[in-house]
């Protein structure tokens, strides 16, 4: 045993003589817990220390303009990190000739005097996407012992978001880059078959007037394995991977700019069968054929099946009349005879009611205006995948399950950021984010 691991084994035995008999082993483990917290805040202010050195160079190069940077003095710093909050000092310069100030650890280390550590922001983001702030805070306190308020989770996921902001401004500048996309076609091998995916799901917003509710669209790409079953009450295999989401408060239009970077970061435009699932809403039509004329155009099927559950329900009151005729135009639908489901609800429409008000038409107006996206044994034939599931899952999972908390009011802002950094955390990205806040910070 050599001298330092003695001098730690006496700390110990000194540590623990001073600690009342416990009266469990859940309290033994949380004060060792606390005594591990203390012991790592000190080694690594010591890991600061030595990593600062004794004797500074007289003379740095200065990372503004490269001119002399002359020693001025050692300076205080605070830091706030996953082992608490803690001082430390460092050597700062000037530079003779543009007069700007720098602190060469802080630089080479990524250090935020006064803010959170990158490791304390990742993970204060990581449950910042995942639970209400409120609820938050006390989670990551009991699991840590380190306090953080609500505002301080916010805002780390909020700083996520942006950073995903960021990315995608950088994909949608290359999109728009000849060069950079010539490269891109040159380089990558695409992928057989690509998914894609469009939806939307109202967030409750403050100080939005008469109309507080606003809608996240969502996007998604995937591939998927699987087949479809042979009837349509059969039991559905497919299963998607390798998704990828992205979401944002905006215009149909501003969306289908993103739509078109991230697709292209998929290899969309070079994918040999690209298909697209969404529910009939016009406005996902109408941007998949804007900038993916290319793609095969699929109207969900448990959609589609929904119109014509509403038909039956105001056609029927005699449960097996409506189940029998529920059963027979399914069975149409999924044999893709669509002239026999359109006869079948026009006998039911309602003239004197107003269309938006009158399931048989709506049914009617619906399958006319989606022919085209409703070959269903085509489909499944070749393989594809028939359901928006996926969709309809990162809409449950960002908006019903983190947005549409309990009393959650969101600011648009918040709202914005969060949605995006749930996004990726949800696209298993949350590690390249926190990658690119490290470097950004070491690079400023």
């Amino acid at each position: 045993m050599d001298h330092n691991t003695a001098r730690v084994e006496r700390l110990g035995e000194e540590l623990l003589r001073a600690w009342d008999e416990p009266s469990s082993l859940s309290e033994m483990e949380q004060k060792i817990r606390r005594w591990v917290l203390w012991l790592g805040g000190v080694m690594l202010r010591l890991w600061l220390k030595w990593e600062e050195g004794r004797y500074p160079p007289k003379e740095k190069a200065c990372p503004h303009c490269q001119g002399k940077a002359r020693y001025q003095r050692q300076r205080a710093g605070t830091l706030h990190t996953m082992l608490g909050t803690l001082g430390y000092r460092r050597a700062y310069y000037t530079c003779e000739q543009c007069h700007h100030g720098h602190y060469p650890l802080d630089e080479r280390l990524g250090l935020r005097p006064n803010q959170m550590s990158a490791e304390l922001e990742r993970l204060a983001g990581l449950v910042g996407v995942q639970t209400a702030f409120g609820k938050g805070s006390r989670l990551f306190e009991e699991l840590t012992f380190i306090r953080l308020s609500d505002h301080s989770l916010d805002k780390s996921a909020q700083t996520y978001g942006r950073e995903v902001e960021q990315q995608e401004q950088q994909w949608q500048a290359e999109a728009a880059d000849q060069a950079t996309q010539l490269k891109r076609k040159r380089e990558v091998r695409p992928v057989r078959r690509l998914y894609g995916a469009l939806d939307g799901a109202l967030v409750h917003l403050r100080g939005d007037g008469d109309n507080p509710w606003r809608e996240l669209k969502i996007g998604a790409w995937f591939q998927a394995k699987g087949q479809s079953p042979r009837t349509p009450d059969g039991k559905w295999r497919i299963q998607a991977e390798n998704i990828t989401y992205y979401a944002d408060f905006c215009e149909a239009a501003t969306f289908g700019q993103l739509l078109w970077a991230t697709g292209l970061q998929r290899q969309a435009d070079q994918t040999v069968e690209l298909i697209f699932i969404g529910d009939g809403a016009a406005w996902i039509w109408r941007l998949v054929e804007e900038y993916f004329p290319q793609a095969i155009q699929i109207v969900d099927w448990f959609h589609a099946c929904e119109y014509l559950t509403k038909v039956a329900q105001h056609a029927f009151s005699v449960t097996q009349e409506r189940q029998a005729w529920l059963t027979a135009v399914r069975t149409a639908l999924w044999k893709g005879q669509l002239d026999r489901v359109i006869e079948a609800c026009q006998p039911y429409v309602q003239p004197q009611r107003k269309p938006e008000d009158d399931p048989a038409q709506q049914a009617v107006t619906y399958f006319s205006n989606n022919r085209q996206r409703m070959d269903y044994p085509t489909y499944r034939a070749n393989g594809y995948q028939i359901g928006s599931g996926t969709i309809e899952s990162a809409a449950k999972q960002i908006v019903a399950q983190r947005m549409k908390v309990t009393g959650a009011i969101w600011n648009l802002e918040s709202a914005r950021f969060v949605a995006k950094a749930r996004a990726a955390f949800l696209s298993n990205q949350w590690h390249l984010v926190a990658a690119r806040r490290t470097h950004l910070d070491r690079a400023a």
